[in-house]
């Protein structure tokens, strides 16, 4: 099969396009025929090796998370899925010391981490979807415990997580404040931002009344300001914990992280608030729960563009930029 493949960290043109075997489906592996796939900003900071001091990984390695496809083979204790099923989620794609993402024409992903392609989505729009939809829904549900009637800040709402996390907040009921910059103010009210907030002009704590909750795509730039506008006992919910903006040794990734969560920490028990760094967790079942809204219409994926898969490297680019609006999604051909 064909995959995009890196022998080593490095820049986008690190990544070729190879001829590999086909990944082998075990007991709870569900083998799908990728269509589509989309390019999350995790996935150009693992090729940077920004991530490296985590893990030691062996290459080649083919990075990419999302997924949208047709099962083709089902391990022995499936009981989920069939061959023949249209099927969408994503991977952290780390196995002991290889990586096997979903940058491919075939890629096995656990049972419990796909869910039925809602039928109303193409599979370009589908695999704009898992891993930025339900780490909004993880972020905004099971971590900031929204509630109706809440208010609600996203900062990075033009991007990936953003964009669901302001449609998401809105069917929950809570009104929305969202920052972005000045060319995508129209942009945030036509998600359903309540407030759109252009974070070059103004800034938030002068801006807003006290939240409930701030979901944080940025990073520790914006801690302080989150918490300024949260209300006694609000959660921030951050993302992005920090991390050294250049491949460093384990010490040094893990002396920069504590450092910054530290000082998060601190501001926020000194202000009767909470921070959380969460991860998002691979969950079919979340991505079911999302299907109900996404079939109503209540939360709709955003493609900025779709890229062919031997145009892999620009796409890293764009996303390089910080300045995608919603998602890029990568469109797998068959030569077959």
């Amino acid at each position: 099969m064909k995959a995009v493949i890196a022998e080593q960290y490095g820049g986008p043109e690190a990544l070729e396009i190879a001829d590999v075997p086909e990944p082998q489906v075990g007991p709870n592996g569900v083998l799908v025929r990728v269509h589509a796939s989309s390019v999350n900003p995790v996935d150009w900071k693992l090729r940077k090796g920004l991530l490296s001091a985590l893990w030691n990984l062996r290459f080649p390695v083919i990075w990419g998370c999302d997924c949208s496809g047709v099962v083709e083979e089902v391990g022995s204790s499936v009981t989920l899925f069939k061959p023949g099923d249209e099927v969408y989620g994503f991977k952290h794609g780390k196995v002991g010391e290889t990586y096997r993402g979903t940058y491919a024409e075939y890629a096995v992903l656990p049972e419990n981490t796909l869910a039925h392609k809602p039928e109303n989505l193409s599979h370009e729009e589908a695999a704009a979807i898992p891993l930025a939809a339900v780490t909004a829904w993880q972020g905004l549900i099971k971590h900031g415990k929204i509630r109706p009637g809440q208010r609600v800040l996203i900062q990075a709402g033009a991007g990936g997580v953003g964009t669901f996390a302001i449609q998401t907040a809105k069917a929950f009921g809570a009104y929305v404040a969202a920052t972005a910059g000045p060319q995508n103010q129209d942009f945030l009210r036509e998600l359903g931002a309540d407030m759109p907030i252009d974070y070059t002009r103004d800034r938030v704590q002068d801006k807003l009344p006290k939240y409930n909750l701030v979901l944080d795509g940025v990073g520790d730039s914006v801690w302080p300001a989150s918490l300024r506008v949260l209300k006694f006992g609000g959660r921030l919910v951050t993302l992005t914990a920090p991390i050294p903006e250049e491949p460093s040794g384990k010490l040094r990734f893990f002396f920069s992280a504590i450092i910054g969560v530290v000082g998060g920490s601190a501001r926020a028990l000194l202000t009767g608030k909470q921070l959380r760094i969460v991860s998002v967790k691979p969950r079919g079942g979340d991505l079911e729960k999302l299907n109900a809204f996404i079939e109503a219409g209540k939360i709709k994926p955003v493609v900025e563009k779709v890229y062919s898969l031997d145009q892999i490297a620009d796409a890293h680019r764009h996303s390089e930029t910080g300045h995608v609006r919603g998602k890029l999604v990568i469109k797998i051909a068959f030569s077959n």
